[in-house]
C-alpha cells in the first residue's frame, strides 16, 4: 500500500512540537507548565499597574513612536542572533534532511515548514512578553496594544527569512561553528549596546542627552518608512498591514531562492567539509600527555561556539575597574573596590571555562581508555580553565599592582582561593552552558551555578573586609 506524502500542516505541528521538545524550558524542568503559568499569573499582575502608570501618564506621540521603533530595532538584532543559531540547528543540528529529501516530501515544503517554525519559536517568547502589557492595557481600553502580536509575529517570518539566507552563505565558507559564533558575536553586540544605553547618564553631559534623544524622534511626518515597523507596533492600521505584507515578501522571496539549493543538497549537513590539518591526520601529539591533554583542552574552550560573548558578559566588572584604574574612580568607591571586583570576575571565568570543558567533551569514554593516570584529565582540565581565567585577568593584576602594590597580595591570596574552589566545583556541578544535543539530556545543574555566585561572593566580601580601610563606613550616618 502506498503511503501519501504528509501534508503541510501536519509537518508544521510536527516541527512545532520538535522545537517546543528541544526548548530550554521543556529541557529544564519536567513540569514546565506550572512554573510558566506562575510566572505569566505575576508577570500580568505588574503589567496591570504599569499599564495603569501608562494610561494616567500617556507620553507624546513622537515619543512612543521613537520607544516602538527602538524596541523594534534591538528585537530584531536579538531574534536574528537566535534565529542564525536555530537554522543551523534544523539544518546540521539533527541530521535528518538527507533523509528527508529522499523521501516523497517535496523539498520546498520542509523548508518551508523549517523557516516557519524557527520563526514562530524566535517571536513567541517577545510576544508572550510584550503581550503581558498589550493584555493589561488592553484592560483599559487601549486595544490598539493588541497590535503587539501580529507586528512581532511579522518580523519573526522577516527575521527568520534573512536568517535562512545568511546562514546558507556562511555555511559553505566558514562553516557551522563559525556561522554559530558570528550569530552569539551579534547578541553580543545588541548587549553591549543595551549596557552602553543604561550608563550613558553617568559619562555624557545631560544638554548633549537631550540633544541626542530630540535627533532621534521621528518629527511630525511620523518618521517615513524608518519607522513603518514602529507605527504599525502602535496599532496604525495601515502602517500594521504594510509591516505584515512586507515580511511575507521577504519571507516569500527567501523560500523561493533557497528551496532549489536546499533540494540539491546545497545546504544539508553533508555539503560542508571542514580543512583538515596536516599534524591532526598525522597522529602527530605533543610530548607529553599533560600537554597534549592540556592542548586538547584549550582547543575545546576555542571552539565553544558562545565563548566570546559569555566571556564578555562575565566581564562586565571590568568597566568600573578600567575607570578606577583610568582615574576615575571617584563614582565607584576608589581602588579598594578593584580587588574584590577582579576576585568575583576570576571565580565567574573559571567556573564557566570548566562547565565548558565538562560539557563539551563528546568523547569521555576516549579519554578514559587513554594510557594515563586516572586523576590527570581532571587536573588538566583544573589547569587549563585557570589559565585561560588569568589570562584575561593578567592585564587588570599587572595595573593594578603599578598603580597600588599594596593591594597585590591579598588580590593574589584572593584569586587563587576562588580559582581553587570555583574549579573544583565546576568538575563535579558544572552549570548549564551547552545546548543538549536532539534526544539527549541536558548537561550540568542549577546548584552548581548558585553555588559559585555564592563562593565568589565570599572569597570577594573576604578580600573587600581586607583591602578597605573601612569596609561599613557607608553604613553609618554621622550627624550634620
Amino acid at each position: 500500500m502506498m503511503l501519501a506524502a504528509p501534508g503541510f500542516l501536519w509537518l508544521l505541528r510536527h516541527e512545532l512540537r520538535v522545537l517546543w521538545r528541544g526548548s530550554i524550558l521543556v529541557r529544564t524542568h519536567k513540569h514546565v507548565l506550572i512554573p510558566v503559568i506562575a510566572v505569566g499569573v505575576i508577570f500580568q499582575g505588574i503589567a496591570l499597574l504599569l499599564a495603569g502608570q501608562i494610561v494616567r501618564h500617556p507620553l507624546p506621540a513622537n515619543q512612543m513612536l521613537l520607544a516602538a521603533n527602538i524596541n523594534i530595532v534591538f528585537l530584531f538584532a536579538l531574534m536574528f542572533s537566535r534565529a542564525m543559531t536555530a537554522s543551523i540547528d534544523v539544518i546540521y543540528g539533527r541530521g535528518d534532511a538527507d533523509f528527508l529529501l529522499a523521501s516523497p516530501i517535496p523539498p520546498g515544503r520542509v523548508l518551508a515548514v523549517r523557516m516557519l517554525g524557527v520563526a514562530v519559536s524566535i517571536a513567541a517568547p517577545w510576544a508572550l512578553l510584550g503581550g503581558v502589557l498589550a493584555n493589561a492595557l488592553a484592560v483599559y481600553g487601549q486595544f490598539w496594544a493588541l497590535a503587539v502580536y501580529p507586528m512581532l509575529l511579522a518580523e519573526g517570518l522577516m527575521v527568520a527569512a534573512l536568517a535562512f539566507a545568511t546562514v546558507t552563505a556562511l555555511l559553505g565558507r566558514i562553516g557551522p561553528a563559525a556561522a554559530r559564533r558570528a550569530g552569539h558575536t551579534l547578541a553580543l553586540g545588541v548587549g553591549i549596546g543595551i549596557f552602553i544605553l543604561g550608563q550613558l547618564s553617568r559619562f555624557v553631559p545631560p544638554q548633549t542627552l537631550v540633544r541626542f534623544w530630540q535627533a532621534m524622534l521621528p518629527g511630525p511626518g511620523g518618521g517615513g518608512s524608518a519607522f513603518l515597523f514602529a507605527r504599525g507596533l502602535l496599532g496604525h492600521g495601515v502602517d500594521l498591514l504594510a509591516s505584515i505584507a512586507v515580511s511575507l515578501a521577504v519571507f516569500a522571496l527567501a523560500w523561493r531562492v533557497l528551496a532549489r539549493p536546499f533540494a540539491e543538497g546545497a545546504i544539508t549537513a553533508a555539503a560542508y567539509r571542514p580543512p583538515g590539518r596536516t599534524g591532526a591526520q598525522g597522529g602527530r601529539f605533543a610530548n607529553t600527555a599533560f600537554s597534549a591533554l592540556f592542548a586538547k583542552d584549550l582547543r575545546l574552550l576555542g571552539r565553544f561556539p558562545g565563548l566570546i560573548s559569555q566571556v564578555v558578559y562575565r566581564s562586565l566588572t571590568l568597566v568600573p575597574v578600567v575607570f578606577i584604574l583610568a582615574g576615575k574612580g571617584e563614582a565607584y568607591g576608589g581602588m579598594a573596590v578593584v580587588p574584590p571586583l577582579l576576585v568575583f570576575l576570576a571565580g565567574q571565568l573559571g567556573l564557566f571555562f570548566i562547565s565548558v570543558l565538562r560539557g563539551t567533551e563528546d568523547a569521555p569514554e576516549l579519554t578514559a581508555t587513554a594510557p594515563v593516570p586516572v586523576a590527570l584529565p581532571p587536573r588538566v582540565s583544573i589547569a587549563a580553565a585557570g589559565y585561560a581565567a588569568l589570562l584575561i585577568l593578567a592585564l587588570p593584576v599587572l595595573v593594578t599592582m603599578a598603580s597600588a602594590p599594596n593591594l597585590l597580595a591579598p588580590l593574589l591570596a584572593g584569586l587563587a582561593g576562588v580559582l581553587l574552589c570555583n574549579l573544583t566545583l565546576g568538575l563535579r556541578l558544572p552549570i548549564p552552558l551547552v545546548r543538549a544535543e536532539f534526544g539527549k539530556s541536558q548537561t550540568g545543574t542549577a546548584l552548581g551555578l548558585i553555588l559559585g555566585v555564592g563562593v565568589s561572593s565570599l572569597w570577594s566580601l573576604a578580600v573587600w573586609l581586607l583591602v578597605a580601610p573601612h569596609p561599613f563606613a557607608w553604613l553609618v550616618t554621622h550627624p550634620a
